[in-house]
């Protein structure tokens, strides 16, 4: 029958191997002499060798106990190599915070991301690309830090999260170059209903479609002629607009891209996108100092225009 040996015998033999002196390895170990010495012997029983020549003056080893020195020496070293290895990826992954961002707030989350890792406090930010119900789930379940969402009604207390106001997003109309509001300094908001507009395709567009109708009527308009593109997060290159043959809801940064086909102008009345970032809660040191930043942030670009500056936790 294999003899099997436990981690802590072999740590046991080798510092005993090391030491040639019974007393110097319990030093070592930080036990008593009379345990370690009853270890030996029992793994010496179930080895079926004898490992070290005791007399009253030393302590030696035999062959046996050589060849397990040997090799007892080059295990602990992988088991000790491997433990910190996946100790410091436990830590490495500890110190990156996953932000998720919807489609309109690239800019913003890149913003708060690059303001925590200039603090100095020794934190990544992994920025993952969400829709709104997506992220508000995943904050909810600690697989993300936070994430910049669309306002939406209690997600505090339905989800067990944190929510901080954190931006009114101007909206843009993105038009086709030929239009004739592309070289104006606003198109009204008829006018923009008039022309089919470029939705996300549904259901991972539902939650802001929904919010575009009623934003659009709100102002005493309907969204009568629509077209679904084919993928939300959208392309942003916007093909049906560069053609001609439609109109959509855009913010500032997609018409700032390279190559951009299609002009942005702004509403007659101004629109704007209301973004909170949401957190999991409670939080963390990390995820904490992730909020702080966002919020200074916030604060000190005046990002919220129509909106009061608003925490709500799930007890609120």
């Amino acid at each position: 029958m294999d003899a099997a040996i436990e981690l802590r015998q072999l740590r046991y033999f080798v510092a005993v191997a090391e030491e040639l002196h019974f007393g110097r390895a319990a030093e070592r170990l930080h036990m008593s002499q009379s345990p370690l010495s009853r270890a030996i012997r029992e793994l010496e029983r179930d080895l079926g060798v004898v490992l070290f020549v005791r007399t009253t003056r030393q302590v030696e080893l035999t062959a046996a106990g050589s060849l397990l020195l040997e090799r007892g020496r080059r295990a602990l070293a992988e088991i000790d190599g491997a433990i910190a290895e996946v100790q410091r990826s436990v830590q490495s992954e500890e110190a990156v915070l996953r932000l998720g961002y919807g489609p309109f707030s690239g800019d913003v989350a890149v913003r708060i991301a690059d303001a925590l890792g200039a603090g100095g406090l020794g934190l990544r930010v992994r920025l993952e690309q969400e829709v709104t119900p997506d992220s508000l789930r995943r904050v909810g379940a600690g697989e993300l830090a936070a994430a910049v969402v669309m306002e939406s009604p209690t997600p505090a207390r339905r989800h067990g999260i944190r929510v901080d106001t954190l931006r009114d997003e101007p909206l843009l109309a993105a038009l086709p170059r030929s239009h004739r509001y592309a070289s104006e300094a606003g198109i009204p908001i008829r006018e923009f209903v008039a022309e089919p507009v470029l939705l996300p395709r549904e259901p991972p567009g539902q939650v802001f479609n929904g919010w575009l109708r009623s934003v659009i009527r709100a102002h005493g308009f309907e969204l009568k002629q629509t077209m679904a593109i084919a993928s939300a997060p959208w392309d942003r290159r916007l093909p049906p607009i560069a053609s001609g043959d439609a109109v959509a809801v855009i913010v500032t940064e997609w018409a700032r891209e390279p190559g951009t086909e299609f002009v942005g102008v702004p509403f007659d009345p101004p629109l704007s996108f209301p973004t909170d970032l949401v957190s999991h809660w409670p939080a963390t040191e990390g995820v904490d100092a992730l909020v702080r930043t966002a919020l200074q942030v916030r604060d000190s670009e005046g990002w919220l225009t129509e909106r009061p500056a608003r925490t709500e936790l799930p007890g609120d």
